[in-house]
This record gives structure tokens, sequence and C-alpha cells, in this order.
């Protein structure tokens, strides 16, 4: 079964096939580059029959970014031909979706939503060892609108300061017509020792978080402070693998014991380097062609799409939203 991933508004499509991610990580910012073009570039590489379109095949497996579903269904109204798979990442269920990649557990089923994890940083330059255990940069790294405003407060990066510590503040707009590059270095780990991340206020909002800033910073050896999300909670096996806070209060008290604890802080480096084993590239990889070749064709073939898969998409996306609505089933 043939797999057309479906990248709409890009001005070059051709010269992006020929991108590699670790040599471009700025690349790779937006949702769509991350899960569209960065899964079909590294299927590629990997001998996979894969094509990356603009314009949407009426047969196959069409692999789209949840922000995308409009675009497509302008595009083909009618595609009973196709299995649609929405990669809904941070944003609302695809309802033109005949299933769906979630980049953490919370809604998967594995029968027609499956948990792929998030592809690690492209290009990422771990820390430096010769920094030793001195935490003398603490970050965060990441979109801006995903970050708690007592991290942006004046007081927290005053609080650092008066322990010897600079605050990295590595965010910029997810807005793809943004043109703030600041500092975006997501990639670069090499003079950081800390990070740290909470979001806003919002249970809802962190249902739908990948669990990336945590796996990144395994792979970087660095040890991190964050959140109660849920994709981070998913993976914790012990209280080495990152301190959870709910407020900027317990972050300055995390901050205070590791500064206090530099054993505690050598066993975060080690555990995470162990863990981080988990989630390379190539484990990544391995999951996503389950997903493709082998478990949506086994699907297809034993008719567990349903009966929508037949119909228009404005109609299969309305008979979704009514089901939704009737067994109260939350939108994200």
């Amino acid at each position: 079964m043939s797999v057309a991933f479906f990248l709409p508004g890009e001005p070059d499509l051709e010269a992006l096939k020929g991108l590699r991610p670790d040599r471009c990580p700025a690349e790779f910012q937006r949702g769509e580059r991350v899960w569209i073009l960065q899964t079909y570039l590294h299927l590629k590489a990997a001998g996979r029959p894969v094509e990356l379109r603009a314009e949407p095949p009426d047969g196959g497996i069409v692999v789209f970014h949840a922000k995308h579903d409009k675009a497509l269904g302008l595009r083909r109204l009618w595609m009973r031909r196709s299995i649609l798979v929405g990669v809904r990442a941070d944003n609302r269920e695809p309802l033109i979706a005949d299933a769906e990649v979630l980049q953490n557990r919370w809604f998967a089923d594995e029968r027609v939503r499956y948990h792929i994890p998030h592809w690690p940083q492209p290009g990422l330059i771990p820390r430096d060892p010769s920094r030793g255990e001195r935490i003398r940069r603490a970050a965060f790294k990441g979109h801006s609108v995903n970050v708690h405003p007592a991290l942006e407060d004046p007081s927290w990066e005053a609080f650092l300061a008066g322990r010897g510590m600079v605050w990295e503040y590595d965010a910029g707009e997810c807005d793809r017509r943004s043109r703030d590059r600041r500092a975006l270095c997501w990639h670069d780990y090499s003079a950081v020792d800390l990070i740290v991340a909470l979001l806003p206020d919002s249970p809802v909002f962190h249902r739908s978080k990948p669990a990336s800033k945590l796996v990144n910073a395994w792979a970087a050896g660095v040890p991190a402070i964050l959140g109660p999300e849920v994709a981070f909670r998913d993976l914790r096996r012990s209280e080495l693998d990152y301190i959870e806070c709910s407020t900027v209060e317990e972050a300055r008290a995390a901050v205070l014991k590791l500064l206090e604890e530099p054993g505690l802080y050598r066993a975060m480096v080690e555990n995470g380097r162990a863990r981080a084993a988990e989630f390379t590239r190539d484990a990544v990889r391995r999951r996503w062609e389950e997903v493709l070749f082998e478990r949506l064709p086994a699907v297809e073939r034993d008719g567990g799409f349903g009966f929508t898969r037949s119909l228009p998409l404005p109609l299969k996306s309305l008979i979704k939203r009514v089901a939704r609505w009737i067994t109260r089933r939350p939108a994200i």
C-alpha cells in the first residue's frame, strides 16, 4: 500500500525533499515540518516507499497534519480509496481522519489512534561534559506559548542570578508567519546545565503535549525540572528521570536541591543517558513503520475503519462531530 505525506503551502517542495534534518535543525521548528516532512525524510532514507506531495492522491495511505485538515478537504472532497491518517500534535482531533497519530498515550487506543513518540531533536549537540556538575546555566527551549508566565517574570531570573546562574530563554513564536528568530538554538545544549519547563495553567492543554522536552534533555545529558504533564508521567520510572514541579516555588526548591546535592545531578545525567536509548531516531522510525506498513493495512483488511470511510469528507466530519457530542468525548 502506497504512503503519501501531504504538505501544502510550501513554496519549494522539491528542495525540502533534499533536506537532512541534522544539518539544518532550524528548518524543523513548526509542527507540520516536524511531523510530516521529517517523517517522510527518515522513512525515505530507510528505503521505504513514501512520497511527499502538495496534492493528495486518491488512494493508499495519506498522512497529514491536523492543521491541514481543511486544506485536504478542499482539495479532495471525496477520498473513498484513501486511508486518511491525521497527526493530531497539539491540535484538535482532525475529524476527516480514518486513523490518528498521537504524541502521547492519553487518547491512544492502538486500534485507530496510535501513539508515536515525537522525533528527537535533529542535530542535537549534547552538554559539554567538561562543565562538570556545577549548574551555571538553566534554560527553557520551546515555543513561547508553552511557557508559564512565572518563568518570564524578572523575579525568576533574579532568583537564578542570586545563585550564580544564567537564565537562557530560548523561545520563539510558533506562528509560521513570525520572523522571531531570537536565539532559537533548540538543538544546542552544549552550554546548558539544567532544563526548566512549566506549561501555563491548563490541565486540558497538558493532555495534548509530547514528552520531547524530557527525551531531548535525556539525550543531551541535562537534568530537567518539568511540570505535571501526562506525557512526562507516562515515561517516568524513577525520581531520577526528572523533578516534577507544579509551581515556580517548587521549581525554585528543585534548583536548590540540585545545587546542594551534586551527587543527585550526576545520577540524573547517567540515568538520562540510559533512558534516551529508548527514544532514538531508529526507534521512532521503527514505530512509524509498524503503524504505516503493518497495523493500518491489517485494519483495512479487517474492515475496521467503519462506514464513514466511503463518505464525502464534510459528511464524515459532521458525523464524527455529532458522535463526539453524543458521547461527550473530549475534543482534544
